[in-house]
């Protein structure tokens, strides 16, 4: 039931609510480590802001060994890159998915960045939100697609793009 409902109702409704974690997958085709640079630019792209922040400014990235922290007034983000998609041998786990572009996104991903909310928070639709904002930023030809795992919702990347926008902009961040 849960799986059917997903297909109809846009990801954005679902996630409202939910006491889950807040996170997105990035799913890519090849291996990319984001660096701190891109990471910058794609925040200020999605807020029209600088990033270069001061310590005591409330805009600014950071790096911490593999991880980009970025800090957008009070919302705190990771970024972490992994060279292995989000489940060993994605191609052989499709039943779950009854969209063939869905299927296509999942079997293609051969690594992933993980996008986690890390400011506690009840407001899941505005962490979700925020996410989206600077996630929509960082779509190339690399990603495979999008994936929420506390709801099992997946975007393809030709869709990406056009959901993530409407996410970001469904409340003001």
């Amino acid at each position: 039931m849960h799986r059917a409902i997903r297909h109809v109702v846009p990801l954005r409704y679902l996630w409202v609510g939910k006491r889950k974690s807040v996170s997105v997958i990035l799913l890519l085709r090849e291996p990319h480590p984001f660096s701190e640079d891109e990471i910058r630019r794609a925040a200020e792209a999605a807020w029209g802001l600088s990033f270069l922040g001061t310590p005591e400014s409330t805009r600014r990235i950071q790096m911490s060994d593999n991880t980009v922290f970025l800090q957008a007034g009070p919302h705190l983000l990771s970024f972490c890159s992994q060279g292995i998609p989000y489940e060993e041998k994605p191609e052989n786990d499709l039943d779950w998915l009854s969209d063939q572009g869905q299927q296509k996104a999942w079997a293609e991903h051969k690594a992933c960045c993980w996008i986690n909310y890390l400011t506690p928070t009840s407001d899941k639709e505005l962490a979700y939100c925020v996410i989206a904002k600077v996630a929509v930023q960082l779509l190339d030809g690399n990603s495979a697609g999008v994936y929420g795992p506390s709801e099992f919702g997946l975007i393809p990347a030709e869709s990406a793009s056009e959901e993530l926008r409407n996410m970001g902009a469904y409340r003001s961040s």
